[in-house]
């Protein structure tokens, strides 16, 4: 399937499929290949399959259309034609020919065998910050513990005692 690799920016690439009769692109939104830039405009071009072949039609855009640096308003594309929309830059992917009618590869067999031990190697370094020793007493934890139970043995101790005073204050 012939494709359009279009360069937004060093970190964003996106490819547009050519399965439709007609990809139109531009700025807006309604179109099939939306590109959000400035130098695009809102309907610049459109590309279609006519005769065997990927035509690139201009739609009178401000910024121009250009193939291999050579600004167009009507050109045929060829696999590795360097396309650009306003200052956005892409590369035509032409479908290869006869690429369906090549016999596919034998495939291959592969066998697995399980295995019957295992064993770390030697340099092996655990790096996991959780204890491997289940059976070795958590101290932290059982400190947390001991002082809940006593925050809430003391808050129950205040309590009687603020009601013990206004008992005996009535």
């Amino acid at each position: 399937m012939s494709q359009l690799q279009i360069f937004l920016s060093e970190d964003n690439q996106i490819t547009q499929d050519l399965n439709e009769e007609k990809v139109t692109v531009g700025r807006l939104a309604d179109n099939t290949l939306p590109i959000d830039d400035a130098s695009v405009s809102s309907h610049h071009a459109e590309i279609f399959f006519e005769g065997d072949k990927y035509h690139l039609h201009d739609l009178g855009s401000t910024n121009g259309t250009f193939v291999n640096g050579e600004q167009v308003t009507d050109a045929i594309l060829q696999q590795g034609d360097e396309v650009r929309f306003g200052r956005i830059e892409a590369v035509f992917s032409a479908e290869e020919e006869g690429a369906l009618s090549q016999p596919l590869p034998e495939s291959q067999t592969a066998t697995a065998t399980v295995a019957t031990q295992s064993s770390r190697p030697g340099n092996f370094v655990r790096s996991s910050p959780v204890s491997s020793n289940a059976n070795q007493k958590d101290l932290v934890g059982s400190a947390l513990y001991a002082l809940a139970a006593l925050g809430i043995l003391s808050a129950g101790a205040a309590a009687y005692f603020v009601f013990a005073m206004q008992a005996v204050a009535a």
